[in-house]
């Protein structure tokens, strides 16, 4: 059947695997990093971001976001949908709780793709690999399309300023205020059935 894992695995559990996941990145990037002797990109004093550099982190933040809402609204569900992934994982979790999960995401990806293979692939290379990891999205031309394109962008933000914490805070913001959307989404939902189901309630008797 149709997304039959997803409807067996709980909420709990497929967050416990993007921890996973995530720590699984954070030890690759650390050991291609020693192995290749590739400089740790974190570095404290490189947050003195210029304006300009801002700028670029979150307006991009900001608009892919914008383009995920506007596209849902324009195209059939079918086109855009994950098999309900995002959902499970950002739907009922707290604000507070969604910005450390999706800060974690952040630095162990930008850690990975941009701090590392970046450094010892390329870009193209890179964003290829970053794209195909997003397993669930190849049959979606739609939703691969934008993850190449994200993938790309992020690496040439990355290029262009030699500055890790600009991709990081873009791809942060990007994650962070689409799995608030989820969350506010999903509370809506709840909120409506829980009315219709008091109404219902109240019919009855």
């Amino acid at each position: 059947m149709k997304n039959n894992w997803i409807d067996q695995i709980t909420p709990r559990e497929l967050l416990l695997n993007v921890y996973f996941s995530q720590s699984l990145f954070m030890i690759a990037a650390l050991g291609l990093a020693f192995f290749f002797n590739v400089s740790f990109p974190w570095v404290l004093h490189d947050l003195d971001l210029s304006i300009n550099e801002w700028l670029l982190a979150i307006s991009t933040g900001l608009f892919l976001p914008f383009l995920s809402i506007q596209l849902k609204k324009r195209l059939p569900e079918e086109s855009l949908d994950d098999g309900g992934i995002n959902e499970k994982i950002f739907g009922s979790l707290s604000y507070i709780h969604i910005f450390f999960l999706t800060g974690i995401i952040a630095f162990a990806e930008e850690w990975l793709f941009r701090g590392v293979l970046q450094s010892l692939l390329g870009l193209f290379l890179t964003s290829i690999i970053f794209a195909v990891l997003h397993v669930r999205y190849i049959k979606k031309p739609v939703l691969f399309s934008i993850v190449c394109g994200l993938s790309f962008w992020l690496g040439m933000i990355y290029e262009m300023t030699d500055n890790i914490w600009v991709p990081f805070l873009a791809h942060f913001l990007i994650d962070f205020i689409s799995g608030c959307w989820i969350a506010k989404q999903n509370k809506s939902n709840n909120n409506i059935t829980d009315s219709e189901n008091g109404s219902v309630g109240r019919d009855e008797e």
